[in-house]
């Protein structure tokens, strides 16, 4: 079918008949949507003026509408808005939670660069903490205090 329309096409092409048309079609621009453009018409003075007046009545009855208090309109608002007072709550909250992730973050880093230093093992820490609890050197949710010995 594809042989039978580049035929056709050739013919018509030789004969003069497309003329230009045919350059076109072959850059990949349809025929048909060439037969259908619209021209644009220059808009006269009073077009113009009639279309504002349209759209200047929409507009004015769609805000009488909304001063309407009988006025069935379910109109989206959006999000409710927020004070500026709740917003800055909200900056400071999340300063707090970065500082405090931070934080655990460095905290940890150091845990670890302390195990390391002096090669003891989680399962090691654990075991130890578990004797202290046990012998009650330590209490369970109670944080031990160093205490400072005095060394000679």
């Amino acid at each position: 079918m594809l042989v039978i329309f580049t035929r056709l096409c050739t013919v018509f092409a030789k004969k003069s008949y497309v003329g230009n048309h045919f350059d076109h079609f072959k850059q990949g621009v349809n025929e048909t949507s060439m037969k259908y453009q619209k021209v644009q018409k220059p808009i006269d003075e009073r077009e113009k003026l009639r279309k504002f007046r349209e759209l200047d009545d929409a507009f004015a009855q769609a805000l009488r509408q909304l001063d309407d208090p009988e006025s069935d309109f379910d109109i989206p608002t959006g999000p409710p808005v927020r004070s500026l007072a709740a917003l800055e709550q909200e900056d400071v909250e999340t300063q707090q939670k970065e500082q405090q992730q931070e934080q655990e973050r460095i905290f940890k880093q150091r845990f670890e660069a302390l195990l390391r230093e002096y090669g003891v093992g989680h399962d090691d820490l654990a075991e130890l903490i578990e004797v202290l609890l046990g012998y009650g050197v330590w209490q369970q949710d109670v944080v031990p205090v160093a205490s400072a010995s005095k060394t000679p």
